[in-house]
């Protein structure tokens, strides 16, 4: 099995003994999409073989705002289903009832589940991580008041099952993970594996609305990916998401201003917003000194800012040729060699 490494960059998942149940997850949706018939997709080990000068990587980005949602701004903010293009957020409000910030996040929620389920100890110093002085509760996160001797599917199963009452992930005290349906580690790799099979007769970009609804047409997120992946398969190229999984926040967009003057946001040295955990998890901050202003109006929506958020995936390309003969496109039939009996 691959090496596949904690997306966090945090090495919680080797700290609590769940780096192994995390690769094995990983593994099966590799597995999944490379088994694909006729795709173009493969496993990133036999990507990461090919020599450095025959292989590349391109990064796809996209708008975070949900195109599709037809709701205003605040019913955005507050229904995350609305939230469908592989990143999240809640607002966290002050005394007053002004924003004091924004939390925008791209974990996948199989990620703490793996944790919740191999180590309760463990998903409770997750959470600590991502909101100092937290004081999580078994209730809080599993749903029940003690999950001691209980099995690690189990553990994971009702971590699952509560992510939505959690007040550590529903935004009543922070956030975690993607919880939308749409926004998961199987709807990434099958979107991938799709649309990497080659449809003659269509152009490239009219493909995802003739995937079986792997892609769902509309959004900022699936057309872009598809396309990327349809590409390559008719330049006779195979591709794979990089290690390690996920998506990652690139930047903000849009003109701010502090007090009436200019900034690059994306400057950290501004402390306003601030990107961690390998790219996964952004906040910015508008409380405190100062007025922040984008575009010239004063921010009062998740929504608002997510309409000039840029998140993406990168994914590494070789050409179908340079791989070994198990891993090119058509030849899903034949096994990995350690897969061999």
């Amino acid at each position: 099995m691959f090496d596949y490494s904690d997306p966090s960059g945090t090495g919680l998942l080797s700290q609590f003994r769940a780096i192994s149940e995390w690769r094995a997850l990983v593994e099966s949706h590799y597995m999944s999409a490379a088994s694909q018939p006729d795709s173009g997709f493969t496993w990133i080990d036999a990507l990461l073989d090919v020599a450095p000068n025959q292989r590349t990587e391109t990064t796809i980005t996209w708008k975070a705002f949900p195109l599709l949602a037809q709701a205003t701004h605040s019913q955005i903010d507050a229904d995350r289903r609305f939230q469908e293009e592989y990143v999240e957020w809640a607002v966290f409000r002050d005394a007053g009832g002004a924003i004091d910030r924004i939390t925008f996040v791209t974990e996948f929620r199989e990620y703490f589940a793996t944790l919740a389920g191999v180590s309760p100890t463990g998903i409770e110093q997750a959470i600590r991580d991502l909101n100092p002085g937290a004081n999580p509760t078994v209730r809080e996160i599993y749903g029940i008041d003690d999950v001691a001797g209980r099995p690690v599917r189990e553990r994971e199963q009702r971590f699952l099952f509560n992510l939505a009452n959690n007040p550590w992930n529903n935004g009543e005290k922070g956030i975690m993970a993607l919880t939308t349906g749409v926004n998961s580690i199987p709807a990434l790799f099958g979107l991938a594996a799709f649309c990497g099979i080659e449809k003659t007769g269509l152009p490239s970009d009219q493909v995802c609305a003739n995937v079986g609804g792997a892609c769902v047409p509309g959004r900022q997120s699936d057309p872009q990916i598809c396309t990327a992946c349809q590409d390559q398969v008719r330049a006779a190229r195979s591709f794979s998401l990089v290690d390690p999984i996920g998506i990652f926040i690139d930047r903000l967009s849009g003109i701010w201003t502090l007090d009436g003057t200019q900034i690059d946001i994306n400057d950290p040295t501004h402390g306003r917003w601030t990107i961690s955990r390998n790219g996964r998890r952004a906040e910015l901050k508008l409380g405190g000194p100062g007025e922040l202003l984008l575009d010239g109006d004063a921010v009062e929506s998740g929504a608002q800012v997510a309409e000039r958020l840029f998140v993406a995936a990168t994914v590494a390309i070789a050409a179908d040729a340079d791989l070994p003969e198990w891993a090119r496109t058509g030849k899903e039939n034949l096994q990995r060699p350690e897969l061999r009996s």
